[in-house]
């Protein structure tokens, strides 16, 4: 859904500009005849008429200077600034009432694109108008800012993020303009965002079958092969040998062997009763992965990171930049360096829960499980309601309880296993609970909860947290 940015653009005073005829000398018979033209508001013939005298005299002051008022007068303001840039390098004697007439089609064109910027939250094809007139304020006065701004906003509004960027990054280059800073670096993000979607969806089976490949070891059980690369392409059923028996004795029973074989990976499985017993590899599978967008989308990643590392430093209390900037880190695998320069920021501003906060999602993202809570904390002693904090705390826990259940030993002790993330389990529960009274009405917490009831062996509690979250789901 498109937001709506405000951006309240105040109308600017007309300013008085006399077109009376200034005091050149040895008129053309062309431009004698645009004056009169111009004295009708015949633009269009005044026009003609001025382009043959400058045609004929390339040096006429007098021809140029009024062949850009009535560009002017007519909207063209690039064939305004062109003329006038014609005058002056002839006779810089007229620059300031170059600059009085500039100065006057700019209020026009900066008062018209504020009427359309705010008609277009009615009519979005006000937009177009808007941002004519704002690129027509910028054309003559380059160097004032509030012509950006308003041709920025005009674009975000419009849902028109790629125009946005130029005006923007005038903005951030010239004044360091935190909102400047704040857009540029949600647009940037959401665009390496989609790139690294793109990725995942061209190449997302190729790289799970990969991932898959490195797991398929001596011991696994054929539920998480299957899991890990699928079905395979043909199954057969290898009895053992009979043994006979010698006198006296039971003879011996080989295991039956399943055979499994896939031939787009180039492996052979065999498997003695439930537990792979030997992986044959007859290629080295190559799943061909196109890099070419996850590539595209790091160059956006970086992008908004190049704004937004000194604009968080500029602006350390802007919460959104800070987010922004903590999940392009994430986004461009760049925990590690996330987590230098979190570090640092959290170390220097103690009192900035949003520091604390960000810190800790970078650790979290590192699988430091310990260190995330100790952030988020952090963050919760300085602001008791700061509800991420309170619900990623119990995440945290969560999250390490399961991380101690899937790198235990095959050998582990069930029941020493099961208390060992029972506790984490256990230190979760009270942030998550608290959280779900704020949050109510978000199925996720109730699912999250109803899993954590369920290990904790409390199915009452655990039953009616997931029909809590069924319930919600079905109503929205």
């Amino acid at each position: 859904m498109m937001k709506n940015y405000k951006f309240i653009a105040p109308l600017v005073g007309m300013i008085a500009v006399s077109f009376a005829f200034v005091g050149f000398q040895c008129s053309s018979a062309e431009l004698t005849s645009a004056k009169m033209y111009i004295q009708k508001n015949e633009w269009d013939k005044a026009e003609s008429e001025l382009e043959k005298d400058v045609a004929g005299d390339s040096l006429d002051a007098e021809g140029w200077y009024y062949l850009g008022i009535v560009r002017g007068q007519k909207g063209n303001y690039p064939g305004l600034v062109d003329a006038f840039d014609h005058t002056h390098k002839i006779s810089p004697a007229h620059d300031k009432d170059i600059a009085q007439v500039k100065q006057h089609f700019w209020v026009i064109a900066y008062n018209d694109g504020s009427k359309n910027l705010e008609r277009g939250r009615d009519t979005a094809s006000y937009y177009d108008s808007a941002a004519t007139s704002f690129r027509g304020a910028v054309i003559l006065e380059p160097d004032s800012l509030i012509g950006y701004r308003g041709l920025a906003y005009t674009y975000l509004n419009k849902g028109d993020a790629d125009s946005a960027i130029a005006p923007l990054m005038v903005l951030w280059d010239k004044a360091k303009d935190q909102d400047a800073a704040k857009f540029l670096g949600e647009i940037y993000f959401d665009k390496g965002r989609k790139l690294r979607q793109a990725f995942q969806d061209q190449n997302g089976d190729k790289i799970r079958a990969a991932e898959g490949l490195e797991t398929i070891k001596q011991g696994i059980s054929k539920f998480d092969a299957t899991n890990a690369i699928g079905q395979p392409d043909e199954k057969t059923t290898k009895e053992p040998p009979k043994v006979k028996a010698k006198r006296g004795k039971k003879a011996p029973e080989a295991p039956v062997q399943d055979i499994w074989v896939y031939k787009k990976y180039g492996v052979t499985l065999v498997f003695e009763d439930d537990t792979l017993h030997s992986k044959q590899v007859d290629f080295v599978y190559n799943p061909q992965i196109d890099s070419s967008k996850y590539d595209s989308a790091i160059v956006q990643f970086k992008n908004a990171l190049n704004i937004l590392k000194p604009a968080s430093r500029m602006y350390p209390d802007d919460s959104n930049i800070m987010t922004i900037l903590t999940n392009c880190y994430v986004d461009a695998d760049m925990t590690q360096e996330a987590a230098e320069a979190f570090k640092v920021g959290a170390e220097k501003n103690p009192g900035n829960k949003d520091f604390q906060y960000n810190y800790g999602v970078i650790l979290l993202k590192s699988n430091d499980y310990a260190g995330a809570i100790s952030q988020f904390e952090k963050a919760l002693k300085i602001d008791p309601e700061y509800l991420n904090a309170l619900y990623n705390i119990g995440a945290s826990y969560v999250n390490w309880g399961v991380q101690i259940q899937a790198n235990a030993p095959q050998n582990s002790d069930p029941d020493s296993l099961r208390k060992a993330v029972s506790a984490k389990f256990k230190l979760a529960l009270p942030y998550l609970e608290k959280y779900s009274s704020y949050k109510s009405d978000e199925p996720n917490i109730w699912e999250l909860l109803g899993k954590v009831y369920a290990f904790l062996n409390e199915p009452q509690k655990a039953q009616d947290a997931i029909q809590k979250a069924d319930a919600l789901r079905q109503t929205h």
